[in-house]
């Protein structure tokens, strides 16, 4: 038997193997979804999600751009944002970045795909948590939800990829966050990043799935010859790229004062992570100011590639 999570209550679920890959029906809010085995090792722990936001407050914004040397957009990018106020203050988020693979055909189909599947997965979560229907959220549960979504867009961009020959070999990286009362927790494919801004340090929270970010894990590159190296862009996966798609996950707290950004390789490709925090630093109390500040100088930078960055402030 393998353990797979419900994606509409996220409740842990027993699963006979010849049954991964199908559809099962839960056995505590009785919704059908597809049995995707988790396969990551250190997906976030059990720990609960705090019942309330205490005095958290979050804005959020979203802002894409073609770029200077582009003629076509292929990022694409997802923020559902819950707040309500029910004797106590309640903050849910769901944030999501794709960019399509650069090189590759329909790029922007792909990730569009993404974030439309991967929204669509998760929506059960927003709207349950709204009717009060989970009691006891663990950041394991949420890990789980996002990657089996990530999984079912996998799917959906090979089937579609297999459907016309202008759609072969498209795929998309990608970046999920799900923000609930001041815990994040993160699935990442590919070389999107997140970041995460606390008392004046920025903290990439994401590794880059590329093959120079490896050659750095082994001390084949500086991160400053990784920069520069030619194969700096060629991930090591994509939503798409192959039958087989591993995750990985992260998890953070945000408080008041924090920042969370994320972004696809426009920003990061063209700003330094040094410049980044010091707009961070400099930002007016507004999301859509920093986050049309951060897209401006990455056009300024040269705008060799779509950018496209969604910022999230904590007050």
């Amino acid at each position: 038997m393998t353990r797979v999570f419900c994606p509409h209550c996220i409740t842990p679920c027993q699963v006979a193997e010849q049954h991964l890959g199908q559809p099962v029906r839960c056995h505590k809010c009785g919704e059908t979804f597809t049995a995707n085995a988790v396969t990551q090792a250190d997906i976030p722990s059990t720990e609960p999600i705090p019942t309330s936001a205490g005095s958290l407050r979050m804005g959020i914004a979203g802002v894409t751009s073609t770029g200077k040397q582009r003629t076509r957009n292929e990022d694409s990018f997802l923020v559902q944002h819950l707040t309500w106020w029910e004797n106590e203050n309640y903050q849910l988020a769901l944030v999501i970045v794709a960019d399509g693979v650069g090189g590759h055909a329909a790029g922007d189909v792909a990730a569009g795909l993404v974030i439309r599947t991967v929204g669509q997965a998760l929506a059960p979560i927003l709207s349950g948590a709204l009717s009060g229907q989970f009691n006891e959220v663990t950041r394991r549960g949420l890990a789980a939800s996002i990657e089996n979504a990530l999984k079912e867009a996998n799917k959906a961009v090979q089937e579609k990829a297999g459907s016309n020959k202008r759609f072969k070999g498209m795929a998309a990286t990608a970046a999920v966050a799900i923000i609930w009362n001041g815990r994040v927790v993160v699935g990442h494919v590919g070389d999107c990043r997140v970041y995460h801004y606390h008392a004046g340090k920025l903290q990439q929270i994401t590794k880059d799935q590329t093959l120079v970010g490896r050659m750095v894990e082994l001390g084949q590159l500086t991160p400053e010859e990784a920069q520069q190296h030619p194969q700096r862009n060629e991930v090591t996966q994509a939503v798409g790229g192959r039958r087989t798609l591993e995750p990985a996950h992260y998890k953070l707290k945000i408080v008041p004062g924090d920042w969370l950004l994320v972004c696809c390789d426009g920003l990061h490709g063209q700003v330094d992570d040094a410049t980044i925090a010091m707009t961070i630093q400099k930002a007016p109390p507004s999301a859509y100011l920093l986050t049309s500040r951060l897209v401006d100088l990455a056009n300024a930078a040269g705008g060799a590639d779509n950018c496209t960055v969604v910022s999230v402030r904590c007050y």
